[in-house]
C-alpha cells in the first residue's frame, strides 16, 4: 500500500532523482511529481523512471501533494519552503535532504502556519556518490545507509515517524537527532572527510600513478561537484572548523608517536578498535548536542 498519495520532489538531481526512483519502484507513492529548473531535466527524470510527471513551476508541482521533498541545493531550501508552504493542504508533510540543519530547520519552522496543519521534518539521507544530477541517480542509493531525521519541540511526532517509516522502506536506518547534534555529527563523518580527501589528493602531488584501493577509496568523494560542497562548507563552517581542530590534534599525536616510536602501536590499535566498533549499528538517536539550542551563542 502506498505511504503517500502524491509526492512532490523539488530538485530532481542525484538525491531527489534517486528518491523518486526508489519510491516508484517500491510503490511508496501513487504519484511522484518532479520539479526542476529546466524542462530538459524533467525529460531525463521521466526517462530514468524517477518521476511520473514534472513541471518547472514549484507551486504547480506541490498541488495536492501530501509529501513535499526539498532536494534543492542547501542554500535554496529555506526560500523554496517559504514559496510553497502557502499552497499545501492540511496533513501535508514537508521534508528536506540538506546536509546542514542548524540554519534551515528553525527558519522553515518559523514559516509554518499552525492553522494550516502542515508539518515539517528535517531529513538527511547519508547516501550519495561522486556523480551529478539525475543521470547518476539509483533506486538503490539509500539501501544500507543512515537516514538522519531532526526533531525539535515543534516537530509533529507522527510526521517524524512517517519519515522514519519512509526511510526504512528505502532500505535505510533512520536515526533521530536534533539540528545542532546533526550538524556536529556530519561535520565529522561527512564534511571533514571531504576536505581531507581534497587535502590528500593535493599531498600526493605527482605520485598518484601508484595509487591503490586505499588511496582511491579515501579520495573518492573529492570527485564530487564543488559548488554543492562549497555551499555545505559555508553553511556548516563553525562545526567543520571545530572538526578540523579535533583532527589536527589526532594527527599531531600520530606524528609524535611516529617520531619517537614509543606509542605508535597503541595509537594505531585505538583507531583499529574504534573502526571495528562501527558495526553493527542501530536506529538509536545521536546524543543531544552540547550546544543544542544555543547555536547563536557560539563564538
Amino acid at each position: 500500500m502506498a505511504s503517500f498519495t502524491r509526492a512532490a520532489i523539488i530538485g530532481v538531481g542525484l538525491i531527489g532523482g534517486s528518491l523518486g526512483m526508489a519510491m516508484r519502484k517500491r510503490g511508496l507513492a501513487r504519484e511522484v511529481v518532479g520539479v526542476a529548473r529546466v524542462p530538459e531535466t524533467i525529460g531525463v527524470a521521466r526517462a530514468r523512471g524517477a518521476i511520473d510527471r514534472g513541471t518547472t513551476d514549484p507551486v504547480d508541482g506541490v498541488a495536492g501533494a501530501d509529501l513535499v521533498v526539498l532536494a534543492t541545493p542547501p542554500e535554496l531550501v529555506v526560500s523554496m519552503a517559504q514559496q510553497v508552504l502557502p499552497y499545501l493542504g492540511a496533513g501535508a508533510i514537508v521534508t528536506d535532504v540538506a546536509s546542514v540543519k542548524g540554519g534551515i530547520v528553525p527558519e522553515i519552522e518559523s514559516a509554518l502556519d499552525p492553522a494550516r496543519g502542515v508539518a515539517f521534518v528535517g531529513g538527511h539521507p547519508m547516501a550519495g556518490n561522486e556523480g551529478r544530477g539525475v543521470a547518476a541517480a539509483s533506486d538503490e542509493l539509500f539501501k544500507g545507509s543512515v537516514y538522519l531525521i531532526t526533531r525539535t519541540p515543534r516537530t509533529d511526532p507522527a510526521a517524524a515517524e512517517r519519515i522514519a517509516t519512509l526511510a526504512r522502506a528505502l532500505g535505510a536506518r533512520p536515526i533521530m537527532t536534533d539540528p545542532d547534534a546533526h550538524d556536529r555529527a556530519v561535520a565529522r563523518v561527512s564534511h571533514l572527510p571531504y576536505l581531507l580527501a581534497a587535502a590528500l589528493i593535493g599531498a600526493a602531488e605527482e605520485e598518484t600513478a601508484a595509487a591503490g584501493p586505499s588511496f582511491l577509496g579515501a579520495t573518492r568523494v573529492a570527485g564530487s561537484p564543488v559548488p554543492m560542497w562549497a555551499q555545505i562548507c559555508r553553511l556548516n563552517r563553525r562545526e567543520i572548523l571545530d572538526a578540523l581542530r579535533a583532527f589536527r590534534g589526532k594527527l599531531d599525536r600520530i606524528e609524535q608517536a611516529l617520531a619517537d616510536g614509543a606509542d605508535l602501536e597503541t595509537v594505531l590499535d585505538e583507531a583499529r578498535q574504534a573502526r571495528r566498533a562501527l558495526s553493527p549499528r542501530s536506529e538509536n538517536g545521536l546524543p543531544v548536542s552540547r550546544a543544542a539550542g544555543s547555536r547563536s551563542e557560539r563564538p
